[in-house]
């Protein structure tokens, strides 16, 4: 293994790679070198009785032979010490995993949150710019009719020439502050097209499933907590849909992995072409799809299922490269409304549940959680 993979590679995977290998040592360590007697003569002599106890009779015969305690004792610690490292290190390295996608999940929040705020602060600055630019027409406006009273009364050419000059200094006064204050308009304008982007990239790619361009996961941990607040407290009735492609696993295993992305992206555009309004779509994971339905009654839901459902199945799939016939696609629904008092986690169970159920039950069909 590189150093460069070594560095890529997670402190707790070095620690189960490491205590691997001290394991090996260990072992070589006492079938080559571990010795009763430790001195460097014992060191060139190989025979594995210098580092065992031997005990012989009167007439010269072995009748006990066995390993020195401090070698065993050493060996003993060798092993003890390897096999509590590596099973430090695989804990951490299976623990660490959902901590690592939750402090990737906190990163992008964190991120989005900041440029949100800078966002905020660089149009505040454009409503401050724009109050002084009407604030300077104000202030000129009234100027110039000070002017205007001022040449009606003006009687020698020495008091008309004084006001013309006030005029000019005032014009390149007002002039001189316009154009500061455009160039500080065009800058925060850049600034704020970055942020727009920075934004929309964080968005896309914290938020968006990558093949079916659905909202991810991450974006349904997130959002339905506040759809579910939401509902509760206007008492709005919320229902949402487990949608779950069936054999998907054959698909793939039989037309491969590019057929099995066709047929999700597909799927998608079929779930995003039947919701509306508030309705969002999300790619759960794999091929487990959930339809989040805002003031929808459980119903509604079941019949935009059964929709879905009978589309899908009518639909005639074949392979876009050789043209060979893929078969029917069909998928599996769990429908549940949200309850009085209930949790994010117990709503998503339940349409959980009714989706297994629906697949116990001989697949392509619509559950409902009643």
């Amino acid at each position: 293994m590189s150093t460069f993979a070594l560095k890529q590679l997670p402190t707790s995977a070095l620690t189960m790679f490491v205590s691997i290998i001290a394991l090996c040592i260990a072992f070589m360590v006492w079938t080559l070198f571990m010795r009763a007697d430790l001195d460097l003569i014992s060191l060139t002599n190989w025979s594995d009785v210098s580092w065992q106890i031997a005990e012989v009779d009167s007439r010269g015969r072995l009748v006990r032979l066995g390993s020195h305690p401090f070698a065993l004792a050493l060996l003993f610690g060798f092993v003890t010490a390897g096999c509590l490292s590596f099973a430090w290190g695989a804990w951490h390295f299976f623990n660490g995993k959902g901590q690592t996608q939750r402090e990737a999940d906190e990163k992008l929040s964190a991120k989005l949150e900041k440029v949100g705020e800078e966002l905020d602060e660089e149009v505040l600055l454009v409503m401050r710019l724009l109050k002084q630019h009407l604030d300077l027409s104000g202030s000129h406006s009234e100027a110039l009719e000070k002017v205007s009273d001022s040449l009606l009364a003006a009687s020698s050419p020495e008091r008309i020439r004084s006001i013309v000059q006030f005029l000019i200094d005032e014009n390149n006064r007002v002039k001189s502050e316009v154009n500061e204050l455009n160039i500080r308009l065009q800058l925060s304008q850049q600034q704020i097209d970055k942020l727009r982007v920075s934004l929309s990239d964080s968005h896309r790619l914290g938020m968006l499933d990558a093949v079916t361009s659905l909202k991810n996961r991450h974006w349904l941990e997130v959002n339905l907590p506040k759809e579910v607040q939401t509902a509760t407290d206007a008492n709005d009735p919320l229902s949402i849909i487990m949608a779950d492609v069936d054999h998907f696993k054959r698909i793939n295993d039989t037309f491969g992995h590019a057929v099995g992305d066709e047929i999700l992206r597909r799927f998608a555009e079929l779930l995003s072409k039947n919701i509306k309004g508030r309705d969002t779509a999300a790619r759960y994971g794999g091929e487990e799809f959930v339809v989040i339905l805002p003031q929808t009654k459980l119903a509604g839901a079941k019949n935009l299922g059964e929709q879905i459902r009978s589309e899908l199945e009518c639909k005639k799939w074949m392979h876009h490269r050789t043209g060979q016939p893929i078969g029917k696609v069909t998928a599996s629904f769990g429908v549940a409304e949200l309850r009085s008092g209930e949790g994010c986690d117990d709503f998503l169970d339940r349409a959980d549940a009714k989706l297994y159920e629906a697949k116990a039950n001989g697949r392509n069909c619509v559950i409902i959680d009643e």
